[in-house]
């Protein structure tokens, strides 16, 4: 049975390691192991088993009502609904092999060769979610295990976010479409999920305009008021917190929602969207649920 440190356990999950050492101390669900080195090492039961709670937490059941019924009974319930992630179709294992040996190795000319035939084999869509987030996810594990070299992973990260800026560049939409402004929130340096969902909106046959990781509240703001966009799409991705700070969104909110059409979206929607309440922007859960807000807006054409 495979083990993993706590980093590991809040990489995977999106939960910070402080609210995990609380859940541990509070409710006594999980009793992780002390390694040699003295790190906790959670099993793939707990594992599973905070996979399955986050999705309970989700859909509004509270932690301490989750906790009151015990490891064993919420086992059960994990088994009964079957959150075991699904099986990964044979060639798409073996290209995301290929693609962690060669980030382990720092050989870019392989990762952007194999990045590159996947993109031929597979339609956009799959080879991002199906081999690329789990072949980010497989480089991440290891780096949080003390298995991999910081470098690997941030090769393998800047080879992807290369790949999708060119796919970016590659088309022109007719001049009279529609822009769609895209920009990841002050403090936000993730942007794989954005750029997904800018190249997708420009196949759709929108005119991108892509800004960028970490921008401010008046940066964006400014480049609203020059290019006039049909839509602002902002993402927010890490907020795991109890009580995150979403100031940047309500400023968001404020100053530019209220004059132009602005969708947030991220994983931090997802988990928080409920706690916020905005008077202008729209919350999107799901990159498809932003597809159908665009088109809604303006009648843009359905995304391939």
């Amino acid at each position: 049975m495979a083990r993993y440190r706590i980093k590991a356990v809040s990489r995977m999950l999106g939960i910070r390691p402080e609210l995990l050492r609380m859940w541990e101390k509070r409710y006594r669900l999980f009793k992780p192991q002390r390694a040699g080195n003295r790190y906790r090492e959670f099993d793939d039961e707990d594992v599973q088993l905070l996979r399955y709670m986050c999705q309970q937490i989700d859909q509004g059941r509270a932690i301490g009502e989750l906790a009151a019924e015990g490891r064993e009974a919420l086992l059960r319930q994990m088994a009964a609904a079957d959150v075991r992630p699904a099986t990964v179709p044979p060639d798409h294992a073996m290209l995301i092999d290929t693609l962690v040996d060669a980030a382990q190795q720092l050989d870019k000319g392989r990762l952007e060769a194999k990045l590159a035939e996947g993109a031929a084999l597979y339609s956009f869509m799959t080879l991002i979610t199906e081999i690329c987030g789990p072949c980010m996810h497989r480089l991440g594990t290891l780096w949080e295990t003390g298995n991999l070299s910081m470098a690997s992973e941030h090769l393998a990260t800047v080879v992807l976010k290369q790949r999708l800026l060119t796919m970016l560049q590659a088309t022109a939409p007719a001049a009279s479409a529609p822009l769609l402004l895209c920009a990841c929130a002050a403090g936000e340096w993730h942007e794989i999920g954005l750029l997904t969902l800018a190249y997708t909106m420009q196949q759709a046959g929108w005119q991108v305009c892509y800004l960028g990781p970490d921008l401010p509240v008046q940066g964006l703001l400014h480049g609203c008021q020059r290019l006039q966009p049909g839509l602002v799409a902002v993402s927010m991705t890490y907020a795991a917190d109890p009580h995150p700070d979403f100031t940047v969104l309500e400023d968001i909110d404020t100053l530019v929602a209220s004059t132009y059409p602005t969708c947030v979206g991220g994983q931090a929607v997802e988990r928080h969207g409920h706690a916020l309440q905005p008077r202008h922007m729209t919350l999107l859960s799901t990159p498809q649920a932003a597809h159908t807000y665009a088109r809604a807006l303006l009648g843009s054409p359905t995304p391939a």
